[in-house]
């Protein structure tokens, strides 16, 4: 029988992915503690929506889940963003479902395995998210000391850096180099 797959919110996907992936880890200057405990918020927000007969997803898969999606956030934007996401939908092994209630009619996906679980939430929540808002571009942050992955929903979809603070390290580092010279 599908398994429904529910769909996180998309800044619990770029919290997720910027906690396990490998690339956010391996770029950083700031030394790796290890993974979120399950005390943490990302963890808990990903248990409150986790399906209670499914067994919960221990630190290997998520950060297994995270690097499978994390080329996403890489691609140029948008078409090769669209070729990733339709290649991460045959790699999860999303099928489409179309239920009908309240009037209406609601497109949802789901899977047959649910040791895939991890994986095709996320990818369907950034489809949810492309289909809400498909403007918001993914990327990751521009600084050289980091790796996390950011989607865009300034005004102008130009953001570059994941926070302030890499956009300041980075102002801070460029004029510090300019006036080297």
């Amino acid at each position: 029988m599908p398994l429904l797959v529910p769909q996180l919110p998309i800044q619990l996907v770029v919290e997720l992915i910027n906690e396990w992936a490998t690339p956010p880890q391996e770029v950083s200057t700031r030394p790796w503690n290890g993974y979120p405990g399950p005390d943490s918020a990302p963890r808990r927000k990903l248990m409150d929506i986790w399906p209670s007969s499914i067994t919960e997803p221990d630190d290997r898969s998520i950060a297994h889940a995270c690097d499978d999606v994390y080329p996403i956030f890489t691609a140029p934007w948008p078409n090769a963003t669209a070729n990733h996401l339709n290649n991460a939908i045959v790699g999860a092994r999303l099928s489409p479902r179309v239920d009908a209630g309240d009037d209406s009619v609601h497109l949802h996906w789901s899977i047959e395995h649910p040791e895939r679980l991890m994986s095709a939430m996320l990818v369907a929540s950034l489809l949810g998210h492309v289909n809400q808002a498909p403007q918001d571009r993914f990327g990751t942050c521009e600084s050289t000391t980091c790796a996390d992955v950011l989607v865009d929903q300034s005004p102008t979809h130009t953001k570059h850096f994941c926070s302030p603070r890499c956009q300041t390290r980075e102002r801070v580092r460029a004029h510090r180099s300019r006036g080297a010279d």
